[in-house]
């Protein structure tokens, strides 16, 4: 009885074995670490404006980003509250290890949504370049330069946009995280 109940044990342990080693997902490697400059909480403040002429105004943006699908991605939930309204959106961010590149699209509750390529141009400054699509139609090209800070917990951010050829500074302002990335 003794060998058989050894014999059962061993196929129940190398079929439980083989069926965790299958369905074990492959996770992301240390390359794809440049998707957590953005996870965790982000508080920026930011002073906007609508236009090249047009009156600033005051923006606090909160981002919440955690990697997902085995760290190959990042999810940021955004949030703006700016001029007596809230606006959320989800932001769905990959990334490229052979070109170097972020693949980015966000979408707002309004149905505005954003493509964007964010490249870091060195170890810690990350230059997105990007189209913004709103619902009436609208198309605005824009450039965010994002500074991080040596240890990653703070940054300064610049959201410029072009019109007719002329890029001009739409946001400008900086931001914390207060706990570790």
């Amino acid at each position: 009885m003794k060998p058989i109940a050894i014999v059962i044990s061993v196929v129940v342990l190398v079929f439980a074995t083989t069926i965790s080693a299958q369905t074990t997902a492959p996770q992301a490697g240390p390359e794809y670490n440049i998707l957590d400059a953005w996870a965790g909480e982000w508080t920026i403040q930011l002073e906007a404006k609508d236009s090249p002429t047009g009156p600033a105004y005051k923006v606090d943006w909160t981002l919440k980003g955690r990697r997902i699908l085995g760290g190959y991605f990042l999810e940021v939930l955004h949030v703006w509250k700016a001029k007596g309204i809230e606006q959320n959106g989800v932001e769905i961010t990959g990334y490229d290890p052979i070109k170097k590149i972020c693949m980015t699209h966000v979408s707002y509750d309004d149905g505005n949504w954003i493509i964007s390529t964010p490249t870091f141009i060195n170890d810690r400054t990350c230059i997105e370049i990007g189209t913004e699509y709103f619902p009436d139609g609208k198309v605005t090209k824009m450039r965010n330069t994002w500074n991080f800070s040596p240890d990653w917990m703070s940054l300064s951010f610049k959201e410029e946009d072009e019109k007719d050829g002329t890029w001009w500074t739409s946001m400008e302002g900086k931001g914390i995280r207060p706990q570790a990335k």
